[in-house]
């Protein structure tokens, strides 16, 4: 942290840097001339009701009158900074009246505190508590430029050599006197000066948070649009290429191994264009807000799914459905929660034997819809569990019949999961299987709807 002992900030951040502080610190004068007025009413409270004998107390008068003045002139600065932070929510700051009221409700404090030192005690110097006490609220609670502090300092140290002479006559002790004043504004002038360090040290730390999160933001917002594009205009090249290899695959003339270079060619476009809607699913989901939803009845939906699965999807995988005895209504976008349920169930199968089973299941407990999607596979390894959701996964493995992966699918399927409002777990162990777990939150009322 660099201590500012007689310089401001970065002249780049200076008038941002003010204007925070000017409203910070309006707003502590809100509170403290608050505190203050509490303060010196309650006293007079106090003093009336328990009628305590302070009439013989030394300077009993001055006294008195210091308690009226304050008890009439703070609820004024609370008022005025009432009406300035107003103008700032306004965007109609005023800037330097209220840095000037700031630093005079500083003024203030510190001399009302000076005041109380001399009517403690016939010696000031004997008993400076309040001077210090002033001078502390001053240097830690506001945030003063080094000029200001001077200012500030200069004026507390020439009100306290002014009122001296009225309760002290000996040279020695005046001089004294005016000693310790010096002593504590120095003490004054090095914590605010710290306490300036210390608020423009993270003022800059969260500006350049701040920074950084707008150039993140934008960068992230421009791959996405590059990655969008890029993704679309490989799909035609990609459809040309499948177009042409089953073209010459129905020729006759193909000869055996020329015959399997083109199913090669096509099987990597296959693979290529699953990529590429990867890569455009996952730029429009961190592009796009809220999805357009839907009431649907989840176990219609959900048997439709595993249906489609059954006939053209599944190979030697068995797929089973358990349903609840009544409808379970919730709201989802159709395609994208299709797009769920497709990545996962194509885990299960890619991660499980031919001769084994993946289960759905629809469960409803006290509101809460959950859908899970277990197979008996191989189970993914403990240290992986953690990455799983990431993007670009680093516990991304080939499946059992040597199928690849990106990556992306679960990441999306979390993204989609979220925009929901729901939320995706995993419980897995090597060699018996996983379960993938979706929460959701279901219509009301969907017994008697069906009723």
């Amino acid at each position: 942290m660099r201590v500012h002992f007689f310089s401001r900030i970065n002249s780049d951040y200076q008038a941002a840097f003010r204007s925070y502080n000017t409203i910070q610190n309006l707003r502590t004068v809100k509170t403290v001339s608050l505190i203050y007025f509490l303060l010196n009413i309650s006293l007079r409270f106090i003093v009336t009701l328990y009628h305590i004998p302070i009439q013989n107390i030394s300077h009993y008068d001055e006294f008195n009158n210091a308690n009226l003045i304050s008890s009439l002139i703070t609820p004024v600065f609370y008022l005025a900074c009432i009406l300035l932070i107003k103008q700032y929510e306004r965007n109609k700051p005023q800037a330097y009246l209220s840095q000037f009221l700031v630093l005079l409700f500083a003024l203030f404090i510190m001399i009302s505190c000076i005041r109380v030192t001399f009517f403690a005690m016939h010696n000031p110097r004997n008993t400076l508590v309040m001077y210090l006490m002033g001078t502390i609220i001053a240097g830690m609670f506001f945030t003063f430029e080094y000029f200001e502090t001077l200012i500030l300092a200069a004026l507390a140290g020439a009100f306290f050599a002014m009122a001296l002479p009225y309760y002290q006559t000996g040279t020695t002790e005046i001089i004294m006197n005016n000693f310790a004043s010096l002593v504590l504004l120095t003490v004054f002038y090095c914590m605010s000066r710290f306490s300036f360090s210390y608020r423009a040290d993270n003022f800059l730390k969260l500006r350049a948070i701040e920074e950084k999160n707008i150039e993140i933001e934008t960068a992230s917002r421009l791959k996405n649009e590059i990655l969008g594009i890029v993704a679309h205009d490989l799909r035609n090249p990609l459809t040309a290429i499948m177009a042409l290899s089953s073209i010459m695959q129905d020729d006759d003339s193909i000869n055996e191994d020329n015959q399997e270079n083109l199913q090669m060619i096509r099987t990597s476009c296959v693979k290529a264009n699953a990529i590429i809607n990867d890569l455009i699913e996952t730029a429009n989901n961190d592009k796009d807000g809220a999805f357009d939803i839907e009431e649907i009845e989840l176990n219609q939906y959900l048997l439709k799914i595993v249906e489609e699965w059954s006939r053209s999807k599944l190979g030697q995988v068995e797929i089973l459905y358990y349903g609840t005895e009544y409808p379970i209504f919730t709201h989802i976008n159709v395609e994208k929660m299709q797009r769920v349920m497709d990545n996962l169930i194509s885990n299960a199968i890619k991660f499980s034997g031919e001769s084994e089973r993946i289960e759905i299941s629809l469960r409803d407990t006290n509101g809460q819809i959950f859908i899970d999607v277990k197979d008996f596979g191989m189970g993914i390894p403990e240290h992986l569990l953690p990455f799983i959701f990431d993007r670009f996964s680093k516990a991304s493995r080939k499946g059992i019949r040597g199928e690849e992966s990106v990556g992306l699918g679960l990441s999306i399927v979390k993204q989609i999961v979220e925009k929901h409002g729901g939320k995706i777990d995993v419980i897995s162990t090597e060699k018996q299987g996983t379960t993938f777990t979706i929460h959701m939150t279901r219509v009301r009322n969907n017994i008697e709807r069906q009723s």
